[in-house]
């Protein structure tokens, strides 16, 4: 099953417990209670509130994912693969700029896709990679038509 952009963005981060109504900062450990405590005990999780993309960056991604992927060409399986540059904007929790993405290809039954293999750096190494993300790059901006 392949994962949309949309889905990715939608993934949760790390959801605070409320006990009581109050937030806590850790799952309440149920062998440090007494079960009289544990019986009046309401634990419940936050709700999560989705990440609101801009309508242009999502129209940009679902360009991206459009086109073939950019290492071995299979159609129909790419995801639109961010930069791992920090000159494109990657920082530690963020990521690089929606204009510095590039279609890779996404894992299959059986097969390791290029996306995964591109951000593991499995087969190249860290400046290989770099390298070949500013030939992406730049080669999606063509097929694109973006200056």
């Amino acid at each position: 099953m392949q994962v949309t952009v949309a889905q990715k963005i939608r993934i949760p981060a790390v959801v605070p417990f409320y006990l009581n109504g109050k937030p806590t900062r850790k799952s309440p450990h149920p062998r440090s209670l007494r079960s009289s405590q544990l019986s009046r005990m309401k634990i419940t999780r936050m709700k999560v509130r989705a990440k609101a993309v801009p309508t242009i960056e999502r129209a940009h991604y679902q360009r991206v994912v459009s086109l073939p992927c950019a290492n071995c060409g299979v159609e129909t399986f790419s995801q639109a693969a961010h930069s791992n540059r920090y000159q494109d904007g990657k920082g530690a929790g963020l990521k690089a700029n929606y204009l510095a993405t590039f279609p890779l290809c996404c894992d299959r039954p059986g097969i390791v896709g290029c996306h995964f293999k591109h951000d593991q750096c499995i087969g190249m190494t860290r400046e290989e990679a770099d390298a070949r993300t500013t030939g992406y790059i730049a080669d999606t901006h063509r097929k694109l038509g973006i200056e």
